[in-house]
């Protein structure tokens, strides 16, 4: 139950990539952030385009990203529940500005096939 009422939680926050466009956070400091001082590029990519999970294009607000990050029920992302807000908005922001060089999920249909069928599986 608390699982479902999560991800709930998420998909309410979710919102298309016009609206997630909003960051109080530092692109520079996210950078740093993002490539050394937690080392995200090692799951996501340089790019947040490759790897584990694609964070391109940015589909939470930056409010459901640090929620998200702080406390992930998935089992191929830990749980940062001691990473600060501030760090995360500025992850976020970083994240934004990065160019979107690949086409999204939804344009692919094995791999919208895949996301649904595992989003799914999880929600079960």
């Amino acid at each position: 139950m608390a699982l479902t009422c999560f991800f709930f939680a998420i998909a309410v926050a979710t919102t298309d990539s016009a609206n997630a466009q909003q960051t109080t956070g530092n692109t520079a400091r996210g950078e740093t952030f993002f490539t050394s001082t937690y080392k995200c590029y090692a799951c996501h990519g340089f790019d947040a385009q490759t790897g584990a999970r694609r964070l391109k294009p940015m589909r939470y607000t930056e409010a459901a990203f640090t929620t998200f990050v702080q406390n992930s029920p998935l089992a191929q992302m830990p749980a940062y529940p001691d990473v600060a807000a501030d760090d995360l908005a500025d992850i976020y922001s970083y994240i934004l500005s990065i160019p979107i060089d690949a086409p999204a999920i939804d344009e692919i249909p094995l791999l919208k096939e895949i996301r649904d069928a595992t989003l799914k599986s999880l929600a079960q």
